[in-house]
C-alpha cells in the first residue's frame, strides 16, 4: 500500500464512520416514527384514551402521518371527540398548533434525507473499501464499527444524564430547532392531550436504549472483526 492509497483509505474511513454513527443515531427515530402500533401503546400509557375518543385519536394519527409525508397539506378537517359523552363538542388544531406541526414536518424530512443519504453514501464507501486481500477489508471494516460504535456509546451516556431531566431537555430542543417559539400551548390544546410530556419522555427512552442496542451490537461486531484479522494476519498464509 502506497502513501497516496493508504492516505485514501483512511479518509473513507474516517468519512464512513461518521455516516455510521448518523445512522446509528437515526435508525431508531426512522423506525418508531413509522410505527403506528407503537404509537397507539404510547397513547394507552400516557391516558390520551380516557380524555380523547380513542378511535378518533387513531384516525387522527393517522392523518398526522399522512401529513408528515406529504400525502395530506392539511390538518384542518381533524375533529376528535372526548371520551366523556356529555361534552358535545370535539378538539381540533388551532392554527399555532398546526404551524407547530408544519415545522415538525420540515425537520423530520431534513432528518430523513440526511438519513438516506448517510445510508446511500456508506454503502458507496465500503464498496470502495473493498479489496482482494479480504482480511484488509475485514480490519477496515472492524474499526469503523469500533469508532462509531464507541462514539455513539460515549454520547448516549451523555443524553442518559441529560435525560435525567427531561423537562430541561425537552425545552432546549425546542429552542434550538424551532428558534421561532412556537411550540408552547395551553394544557388543554389538542396538540397537548395527544402528545403529552410523558409520551415524549417515553419516546426518547426508546430511541436511546435502540440506539444502544445497535451501537452495542456494532461495537461487538468491531471487535470480532479486529480480532478475526489479527488471528489470520498471524496464522493464515
Amino acid at each position: 500500500m502506497d502513501f497516496k492509497t493508504g492516505k485514501i483509505k483512511k479518509t473513507l474511513i474516517s468519512i464512513n464512520s461518521i455516516l455510521l454513527i448518523i445512522i446509528i443515531l437515526f435508525t431508531p427515530l426512522a423506525y418508531h416514527v413509522c410505527n403506528r402500533g407503537y404509537y397507539e401503546t404510547l397513547h394507552e400509557d400516557n391516558g390520551v384514551f380516557s380524555i380523547l375518543n380513542k378511535n378518533d385519536v387513531l384516525d387522527a394519527t393517522e392523518e398526522i402521518f399522512k401529513f408528515f409525508t406529504g400525502r395530506t397539506t392539511t390538518l384542518q378537517t381533524i375533529q376528535v371527540r372526548y371520551s366523556d359523552e356529555s361534552i358535545s363538542t370535539a378538539a381540533s388544531f388551532r392554527p399555532e398548533e398546526m404551524s407547530h406541526l408544519n415545522d415538525v414536518r420540515k425537520l423530520l424530512v431534513k432528518i430523513f434525507i440526511l438519513y438516506c443519504g448517510s445510508i446511500i453514501l456508506f454503502v458507496i464507501m465500503t464498496f470502495l473499501l473493498i479489496e482482494k486481500n479480504i482480511k484488509n477489508f475485514i480490519r477496515n471494516m472492524g474499526i469503523i464499527f469500533t469508532i462509531s460504535s464507541s462514539v455513539m456509546l460515549f454520547f448516549i451516556i451523555i443524553l442518559y444524564f441529560l435525560g435525567e431531566n427531561f423537562p430541561v431537555l425537552f425545552e432546549n430542543f425546542h429552542q434550538i430547532f424551532f428558534p421561532q417559539g412556537n411550540y408552547a400551548f395551553s394544557g388543554g390544546s389538542l396538540i397537548i392531550t395527544l402528545f403529552p410530556y410523558g409520551f415524549f419522555n417515553d419516546f426518547f427512552i426508546r430511541l436511546v436504549l435502540s440506539s444502544t442496542i445497535i451501537a452495542a451490537v456494532l461495537l461487538v461486531t468491531g471487535i470480532i472483526f479486529t480480532n478475526i484479522f489479527k488471528f489470520v494476519k498471524k496464522y493464515g498464509q
